[in-house]
């Protein structure tokens, strides 16, 4: 008769053909790692790598009444791990097995992330198990009851409070070999591409880590790829149409949860090219200064870059970013923490008096307030106004109001190139008429158009080619006033060119007559021989004999003079308008120093000369 062993490890072996390892050296001892992988993730507990670990219990408070120490929770680092590391079956089957001789299991794990006692527990169950079955063939049962085991994680996680603690040396190779099976399984298996609908195998798809979404490599590098190259960093988020939309539940509506864009991380994992995503990287922190009406911009012409800021500092290195900005926004039901005060914190209600920024570029100091070169903190500015403003200045000013419609919330303008007048503002996602710049509401926004007694009633489609700022369409709210504005002005200017006109033409007519405005009188005519004369030159003053400077002092002569009449110029003038006589000198040292910093701002502080700002 034929060994009831060797029958029954030839019938283990045909079941599972990889997993089953004999040994060559007994034929009657074999090895199989059991697959971990929970229903649901399990829960591991690692302690916080730090140096020194606090203490679990606290003095007792001198104030307090009780003597009890008070107890902290340390931080915990929890992750959900779906895939664990095997459990190792080594079994032998003796002589006299099944009838008389009870099978020899041993179970381990590597690194062993199980517990000793569970291992022992799990252990007797398979003699157990061969007990209640009467002394019979066990192993396929054994086998398959560890499974059951393992899928239920053991029972390790049934208490979320605490979950499975295990020490930090372990971590990195749980993590790694959580995320190595999972890559392994997912291109194992087929799955339909969300954009081109074909079935793919998975080592040619990418799954997102967030909502588990499913695409092929080549839609995804093309569309995003696209999207970066074209500036929409607002399209680079998951490409389901249904992406984070919440069903309703009992004809409650829930708010949809704003888009999440992907991490520079993901995109290197999909994968993407370095320079693209470094493209996507600053795109995205430049929208971010655009929208911030905080951000400060180098007033030299050719820099033109932002200033330093804590709040966005510029990235250099990709590997320094590992989770995306906006997360923390995205979560509705985080509470929000408490503000700590800082040390040196401003108290509220402060004005800002840190008036100096520095270009992230080029590193030009100038001061945020008047847009001029560091002039320290004690000297006093003001703003500038639209008469200090560069023709190039101006012209961009005038074309902006007069061919775009600023966005409502954020004021970004926006200009239509084709469509209808239903906007949605690129930088917030905004919903606003392109003609009156009014709020419309999302789910309707078209109720705006419809109603009468509106201005913008069935005026849905004007401007549909686009705008070209001829004028020919009537605009209301900001947009039409500043229209109407520029339509007062150009009014206002023809009307006085017609006017200079006719007295140009009256002038012509009556040569030997020189019309005047003399307070107010309009019909006082003056006749060419009744101007009286100019006055005489005054006497030049008496010339007094001085010594005959040298060339270098008849050269610095001219502007120190100028420096040492000008306090005194300053202070007549301010005598004069009721301000008093006194003027301090340093005015005039303070001229010459923003005379010295406009030189540097535009590169020209070799042209400086050092000795007008000398006293003598």
């Amino acid at each position: 008769a034929d060994d009831e062993r060797e029958e029954e490890l030839s019938s283990i072996k045909a079941i599972y053909p990889d997993e089953l390892i004999l040994d060559l050296h007994d034929p009657f001892s074999a090895s199989i790692d059991i697959l971990i992988a929970p229903a649901h993730p399990l829960a591991v507990v690692f302690p916080h790598p730090i140096d020194g670990a606090p203490p679990t219990t606290l003095p007792p408070s001198p104030t307090s009444q009780l003597g009890a120490p008070q107890s902290i929770q340390p931080k915990r680092d929890i992750h959900n791990l779906s895939y664990l590391p095997p459990l190792r079956l080594q079994l032998t089957l003796p002589d006299g097995y099944p009838s008389a001789a009870a099978p020899k299991f041993r179970l381990s794990t590597s690194p062993p992330w199980i517990p000793e006692k569970l291992l022992q527990k799990l252990q007797n169950e398979g003699l157990g198990l061969w007990e209640e079955y009467g002394r019979e063939q066990v192993l396929f049962s054994y086998i398959t009851h560890l499974q059951d085991a393992a899928e239920r994680g053991f029972d390790l996680g049934d208490s979320q409070d605490t979950g499975l603690e295990l020490s930090l040396d372990m971590k990195i190779g749980l993590l790694d070999y959580n995320i190595k099976t999972q890559k392994k399984v997912f291109d194992q298996g087929t799955y339909d591409c969300g954009v081109c609908l074909e079935p793919k195998k998975g080592s040619s798809c990418y799954q997102l880590p967030r909502c588990s979404h499913v695409f092929c490599v080549q839609c995804l590098q093309d569309f995003y790829n696209n999207c970066i190259s074209s500036g929409d960093v607002n399209g680079v988020k998951c490409l389901s149409p249904d992406c984070g939309q919440e069903k309703e539940i009992r004809g409650v509506r829930r708010k949809k949860k704003p888009d999440r864009l992907l991490t520079p991380s993901e995109l290197l994992q999909i994968p993407l090219e370095t320079a693209m995503v470094q493209r996507y990287v600053e795109m995205k922190r430049k929208k971010k200064l655009e929208s911030d009406k905080s951000t400060i911009y180098c007033p030299r012409s050719w820099c033109q870059a932002a200033a330093r800021s804590e709040k966005y500092p510029k990235i250099t290195d990709l590997t320094q970013i590992t989770e995306s900005e906006d997360e923390a926004s995205d979560d509705e039901t985080a509470a929000p923490e408490k503000a700590v005060p800082e040390k040196d914190a401003k108290p509220k209600g402060a004005p800002d008096t840190d008036r100096l920024a520095i270009c992230e570029d080029c590193n030009y100091a100038f001061c945020r307030v008047c847009m001029q070169g560091w002039h320290g903190e004690f000297v006093r500015c003001w703003p500038r106004d639209a008469s200090e403003l560069t023709e190039e200045e101006r012209a961009s000013m005038n074309y902006i109001l007069a061919h775009t419609s600023p966005c409502p919330t954020c004021s970004v303008p926006c200009q239509k190139s084709h469509g209808c007048n239903h906007m949605s503002c690129f930088q917030c996602k905004t919903h606003f008429c392109y003609l009156c710049s009014a709020w419309l509401n999302a789910d309707n926004p078209y109720e705006h158009f419809n109603q009468e007694g509106r201005p913008c009633y069935q005026r849905l489609w004007e401007l549909e080619e686009g705008d070209d700022g001829n004028g020919n369409v009537r605009f209301n709210g900001i947009r039409g006033a500043e229209a109407a504005a520029q339509r007062a002005a150009q009014a206002a200017m023809d009307i006085q060119n017609q006017e200079m006109d006719a007295a140009e033409d009256q002038g012509r007519a009556q040569p030997n007559h020189a019309n005047a405005v003399v307070n107010g009188f309009e019909n006082l005519q003056i006749e060419d021989h009744q101007i009286p004369p100019p006055a005489p030159e005054p006497p030049a003053p008496a010339a007094q004999p001085v010594a005959q400077p040298n060339r270098r002092q008849a050269a610095n002569r001219e502007p120190r003079e100028n420096i040492r009449r000008m306090p005194r110029m300053l202070g007549q003038e301010r005598a004069a308008h009721g301000g008093g006589g006194r003027y301090p000198r340093m005015e005039a040292n303070q001229m010459g120093l923003q005379r010295f910093l406009q030189l540097v701002r535009d590169d020209e502080e070799d042209e400086w000369d050092s000795d007008e700002l000398d006293d003598d």
